[in-house]
């Protein structure tokens, strides 16, 4: 055992004695974990860590305290189901619906405070190289220039999210005239301001990189970050779906244009995911095995209430690997695409809100492709002809999905009255 184990071992073992959850020490155990990396954590401390949480179990008899889910994200390879999810710690990141259901506003008060807490805790890790005082992990330090870079375009995502719930702390005229010029470290310290103990205990513990490179904490924090928004995005074209078959069925053109303008928002963090050193990134992806993108359930349940999949795309690694979201479709998941068929069929829908609801299809469409064409670059320059993590495809998965369509013509459609099938469009640059 190594001996900058020792110290942890010792206040892992007093703590299993008869303290609470209160006093669990996260700080040591993820300060340890960011020396040395999740993958080489030792079976003697795995052991340890299993045993505090048995113990855990049987003094509380609650399996969903926060307690409870740090531990079984800790431990995900040690209990040999380590995944996506997991990786990414979303088990932490996602939050119980509230009671009552929230409305769409606070949705996305929720998506934007989230995605602000992400990325001014990146900030914040970042900004500590640059005082020359990096913290773990910190093998291959990025240098200055490419950290200055970095820090630019965390804050131009910020910029849109910080406009609507942040008093002051973003100068709408200046991100109107330059985005990603407002400075950073004032920035993350106004959103870190606001952070509740629940919150800052989020930050200190959602991170669980797999080895010591310091690129891997960039790479977590923009996986939540695109995780928060997916969530969102899926939550908002459910309420599109139950707008078309409400009262005010014009009302989903609003919501469906939301989801566009949130993904357009989240573009930019494909350029600062650019930052992460290609070297460090292939490093550190080798100890990633069983853990891929493709096993997003929030990115599937985005695309599953657009339209329903085609059968090949349901039966492919696609969505097998969601299994969920799988089951949920074949279940017979209403869409927006379905239902405003549906609608425009019973005459619910005027012709001028049928308009609406299809610019707003068009430009969800649109900035897709976009984000699928980005994404499918920057593969390529981080892993080129290489397989994806887990052994998926990688860039040749990318590179086929990009013809595909969230809203595809309708092939039967029921009249030229009710078949409002968007056009294909072309593939965005």
């Amino acid at each position: 055992m190594a001996g900058t184990e020792e110290p942890l071992w010792r206040e892992l073992s007093g703590w299993c004695g008869a303290k609470g959850p209160r006093t669990f020490p996260y700080d040591a155990v993820i300060g340890h974990l960011h020396g040395v990396g999740k993958h080489f954590l030792s079976p003697r401390l795995l052991d340890l860590l299993d045993t505090c949480r048995q113990s855990l179990a049987e003094r509380t008899g609650d399996g969903d305290t926060y307690l409870a889910r740090f531990l079984d994200v800790l431990l995900d390879k040690y209990d040999g189901c380590y995944d996506y999810p997991s990786y990414t710690a979303l088990p932490l990141l996602q939050q119980p619906a509230p009671e009552p259901p929230e409305n769409w506003t606070t949705a996305r008060h929720r998506r934007d405070r989230t995605v602000l807490l992400l990325l001014a805790d990146l900030i914040e890790f970042e900004q500590l190289v640059l005082d020359g005082a990096p913290a773990n992990p910190q093998g291959a330090l990025p240098g200055p220039e490419l950290l200055g870079k970095r820090l630019r375009l965390a804050v131009r995502v910020m910029e849109p999210a910080a406009l609507r719930v942040l008093d002051s702390a973003v100068d709408p005229v200046s991100v109107a005239a330059t985005p990603g010029r407002t400075p950073a470290r004032p920035l993350a310290t106004a959103v870190l301001a606001t952070a509740a103990d629940e919150e800052r205990l989020l930050l200190r513990t959602s991170v669980q990189p797999v080895y010591v490179l310091h690129d891997e904490y960039l790479f977590l924090r923009v996986l939540q970050t695109f995780e928060t928004t997916f969530a969102f995005m899926a939550w908002t074209l459910d309420a599109a779906v139950r707008a078309l078959h409400g009262e005010q069925p014009g009302d989903a053109a609003t919501l469906i244009a939301s989801v566009a303008d949130v993904l357009r928002e989240s573009l930019p963090l494909f350029s600062l995911l650019a930052t992460m050193q290609p070297d460090s990134f292939r490093v550190f992806r080798q100890y990633t095995e069983g853990a891929s993108a493709i096993q997003s359930e929030g990115y599937k349940t985005f695309e599953s209430y657009c339209s329903t999949p085609a059968r090949a795309r349901l039966d492919s690694p696609a969505f097998t690997s969601v299994p969920k979201v799988r089951a949920a479709v074949l279940a017979g998941r209403d869409t927006v695409q379905g239902s405003w068929e549906d609608v425009l069929a019973s005459g619910w829908l005027s012709e001028q809100d049928a308009a609406a609801v299809r610019a707003a299809a068009r430009q969800l469409e649109a900035v897709h492709q976009r984000w699928k064409q980005t994404h499918y670059r920057l593969a390529v320059r981080m892993i080129g002809e290489r397989t994806g993590t887990g052994s998926t495809e990688g860039v040749p998965y990318l590179k086929s999905v990009i013809a595909n369509r969230l809203f595809p013509a309708a092939q039967n459609s029921r009249s030229p009255a009710s078949a409002p099938a968007l056009e294909q469009q072309p593939a965005a640059g």
